[in-house]
């Protein structure tokens, strides 16, 4: 078990299942939250943090998740339980892929975020040293015609120095069209209570 000083215990994390297509996605009724963002800005590496263990495998190489993969998650945050699905997709954006496999992974997470309705929120993450582009921007306007809440989270936030991160909020904010206080973030040693905050109100 771990726990965020402030809000959170996490008590049970484990690995389901992986679904290439919508087809293949097991029979299950607990909310999912989506994790999206581009390859390599640290998909598997925030779902660890926020389970509190390693669950999510870290690779190297960009582009290496080419399904949908299924994390169940049980806490308390604010002394609130909670038990939901994460949904690690596809990382959009690698270069290094066929057009043809970069069309079938966003056919894949467009057609989940639309179809699947046991959806509640995409965590959309973003490198804190890029603005929002044109894919990003997509996905948040997906999730808005979708009825669906989107949270963008800013990772590798520790790589920042001190006087750089209220830039680097205010200017992702901006892209967004959002303030500054709707947007979160992670790093090494940020703990994950606020972030779970945020997705158990939506829940």
């Amino acid at each position: 078990m771990i726990a965020d000083p402030r809000i959170l215990k996490i008590r049970q994390a484990e690995f389901l299942f992986g679904a290439p297509a919508l087809t293949a996605i097991r029979k299950q009724t607990l909310p999912e939250i989506a994790i999206v963002g581009r390859s390599n800005v640290g998909k598997s590496t925030f779902i660890n943090r926020i389970a509190g263990r390693k669950l999510a495998r870290v690779s190297g190489n960009p582009g290496s998740t080419r399904e949908l993969n299924f994390y169940r998650i049980e806490g308390d945050c604010s002394d609130t339980p909670f038990a939901v699905t994460l949904v690690d997709m596809p990382g959009f954006g690698f270069a290094k892929l066929s057009k043809e496999q970069r069309e079938e992974i966003a056919r894949l997470s467009v057609e989940y975020l639309r179809d699947r309705d046991q959806v509640r929120a995409v965590v959309l993450l973003n490198d804190c040293r890029r603005e929002p582009q044109a894919d990003e921007l997509s996905i948040q306007s997906l999730c808005a015609s979708q009825g669906i809440s989107c949270v963008i989270v800013l990772t590798k936030f520790d790589t920042l120095r001190a006087n750089d991160k209220h830039k680097a909020l205010a200017s992702v904010a901006a892209g967004y069209n959002l303030e500054k206080d709707d947007i979160l973030f992670t790093g090494e040693g940020v703990p994950p209570g606020a972030i779970w905050e945020r997705l158990v109100a939506i829940l």
